[in-house]
């Protein structure tokens, strides 16, 4: 029986269906971003792909499990963004602008992922619920650890409050991209960093 790794042109088969995966990967984000996920069938995804619908199937149950995979592909994107601008040697407040300041930037700089994130995620199914959900909530991580660096407050231990946090700074980001990103982003950053404050007074009057 043939390996599976067989090799053409010094590629595996493995290889060339990761490329494969990648293509629809980048134009479903493309596509759902600009059209709408349910605007945007398995055909047209292929066609800006420039791949049969064949290849389609090999990496992909259906539309959902793409739309999921570029969805992960975009959040994943953005924390590590978020992440890598922190300093922690910074104030408090200093630190969570620079956090602020990576989250509404990344999503400004590409709205088409940024749709992708915000909107076309959002009552598609149970299953992609859920990863929404877990999305939030790793995100939120990085301010979650300015505030609350042992993760022993209320910012860490009561999930309303999480959920309240990272939902806010969502919908921050959703009023500011149905404005276009119009708005300067230190006046958006400034408006969040409210949210945040009042977050993590909470937690320094809890630990009083």
């Amino acid at each position: 029986m043939a390996s599976s790794s067989r090799r053409w042109t010094g590629r595996t088969q493995e290889d060339r269906r990761a490329e494969r995966r990648e293509l629809l990967i980048v134009s479903a984000t493309r596509l759902y971003g600009s059209l709408g996920f349910r605007n945007t069938g398995v055909r047209a995804v292929c066609r800006d792909a420039g791949l049969t619908e064949r290849y389609f199937y090999e990496s992909f149950a259906n539309s959902e499990a793409l739309l999921l995979a570029a969805f992960d592909r975009v959040v994943s994107a953005l924390r590590d963004q978020i992440m890598r601008a922190d300093a922690s040697d910074e104030p408090r407040d200093d630190r969570v602008r620079r956090l602020l300041r990576a989250y509404f930037g990344a999503l400004a700089a590409n709205p088409t992922a940024a749709r992708v994130f915000l909107v076309e995620i959002v009552g598609v199914d149970a299953e992609i619920d859920r990863a929404f959900e877990a999305s939030l909530f790793a995100l939120s991580e990085p301010f979650v650890t300015v505030f609350d660096p042992e993760h022993r407050g209320p910012l860490s231990t009561d999930l309303l409050l999480r959920r309240g946090v990272s939902g806010g700074l969502l919908h921050i980001a959703l009023a500011w991209g149905a404005e276009g990103y119009a708005r300067p982003i230190e006046q958006v950053i400034e408006t969040a960093l409210v949210l945040c404050r009042l977050a993590g007074l909470a937690d320094d009057t809890d630990q009083s």
